[in-house]
């Protein structure tokens, strides 16, 4: 296969990824009360950094060496670090779910004080997770400098989930504060599609797919299995793809969600076209789907991580007392990832061979047309036309099966790779892991607790 044709589908991704980066600008909403220039040119901005961390990502990691640079020898973490590595991202995503949803209860609740909401404790604990994934980037470099030689190029490659996990540090650096200078320019969010809340979005779902990387290079390579014979090491993977899945169904079909109760989150009169809502929830089980079952090489583990999720939700409302919230979408979402799954079972299982890109695109988007009358149903949607929901869910089931497929690959690769650089295997005892967890859990319940109402 020739090097052009090799590069023409990541050619079409990225420019289906600025394609979308505009389409989501606009139907997140201009502020009236600013120019339309002003706004474009503030995204522009925000595009052009994403473009640059991209560029940065492509010299360092992809990027033939210069001639006479030597390709550095592979130079893994050792287990322990992997493993403690990956329980602090996968918690500290805990913790910014469960920010996340706190934080849309006190909003629908007090309202949207612009600038005291910064300081809310629902944003602290927001901030407190996202702080959680820039120390382990923090660490990474400073591992790169004491441990790694050569140029950048080289101490990257030596390494590459410690460069990753330095990219996404740095990445969270301009996006954190990115939304309080959106703020201070446009004022309130008139949706909460945001640029800047979609570059955070963007920001976790790398961060728990970093999670999950480090996490299942600690494996010895295994075959195919089924959900029921999981093992233990499966809970964190299953926790991470299940945090992925809160966080994206939270922030892509809120104003849906919030329609089914009677509330508006978005203005009456913004565009927001009925199909968008099917491809969303298309794109996140497709995605999260397809990394679920390649990567941890288990028939079943879509499900159970989609079924873990809305169980979490389900907690999570209880707890906060929350009945203006829904799970019309985690319910919908659980039938395509069902349906991947069977794929998964029929390949691996039947036909002996990985799941296709193309078949389990096939499978999400027969269960999304099974899915339509649920979806009407729960959203009350009479009015979507059938050949445009039908374009929608499979345009968005090819194109993200094929991304996830593809992403799905360079992890296993990535974790081949560390696994043959690794000389010893010695795991944190499984009571240093849930002690980790016990004292994550314990913060975030005495945070809440002693929480006090914004009036």
């Amino acid at each position: 296969m020739s090097t052009q044709s090799q590069r023409l589908p990541w050619i079409i991704a990225g420019a289906a990824g600025v394609g979308l980066f505009v389409a989501f600008a606009i139907w997140g909403g201009i502020p009236a009360d600013v120019s339309a220039g002003a706004f474009w040119a503030q995204s522009a901005i925000f595009l052009l950094v994403i473009c640059a961390f991209v560029i940065a990502f492509w010299h360092l990691l992809v990027r033939p060496l210069a001639p006479g640079l030597r390709q550095p020898q592979k130079q893994a973490l050792t287990f322990r670090a992997r493993e403690f590595l990956a329980l602090i991202l996968a918690f500290g995503g805990f913790a910014t779910i469960v920010g996340g949803l706190w934080d849309e209860v006190w909003h629908r609740s007090y309202g949207i004080p612009f600038g005291e909401d910064l300081l809310w404790r629902p944003h602290l604990l927001i901030y407190f997770g996202f702080a959680t994934f820039s120390a382990c980037g923090f660490w990474a470099l400073l591992y790169l400098n004491r441990h790694l030689r050569g140029n950048f190029q080289q101490r990257f490659r030596a390494n590459t989930m410690v460069g990753l996990l330095i990219m996404n540090a740095a990445f969270l650096l301009y996006a954190l504060p990115a939304d309080p200078v959106w703020h201070l320019i446009f004022g309130e969010d008139i949706t909460p599609w945001s640029v800047p809340h979609l570059i955070l979005l963007i920001s976790f779902v790398v961060t728990q797919l970093l999670a999950l990387d480090l996490h299942v290079s600690t494996w010895k390579r295994h075959e195919w299995h089924v959900i029921f014979k999981l093992r233990l090491d499966d809970s964190l993977s299953l926790l991470i793809l299940a945090a992925m899945q809160m966080l994206w169904l939270q922030l892509m079909l809120i104003d849906w969600d919030a329609a089914i109760i009677g509330l508006t989150v978005s203005p009456s009169d913004m565009y927001r076209p009925e199909w968008l809502l099917a491809a969303n929830l298309t794109a996140c089980v497709a995605f999260a789907g397809v990394v679920a079952t390649r990567v941890t090489r288990c028939a079943g583990a879509a499900t159970a991580a989609g079924l873990l999720a809305l169980v979490s939700r389900l907690i999570l409302i209880r707890l906060f007392d929350a009945e203006m919230l829904q799970v019309a979408a985690w319910l919908a979402a659980l039938l395509p990832l069902i349906a991947i799954d069977i794929w998964a079972y029929y390949s691996s299982a039947i036909r002996k061979r990985e799941p296709s890109w193309r078949g389990t695109a096939i499978a999400v988007i027969a269960a999304m047309v099974l899915n339509a009358p649920l979806m009407r149903s729960l959203y009350q949607l009479p009015n979507t036309d059938d050949l445009t929901y039908a374009a929608a869910i499979i345009a968005t089931a090819g194109g993200m099966s094929w991304f996830a497929n593809q992403l799905a690959d360079a992890m296993l690769r990535q974790r081949e790779a560390t696994v043959s650089a690794t000389s010893k295997r010695q795991s944190i005892k499984p009571i240093v892991s849930f002690g980790i967890l016990a004292a994550f859990l314990a913060f975030i319940i005495i945070f809440i607790a002693t929480a006090s109402p914004p009036i």
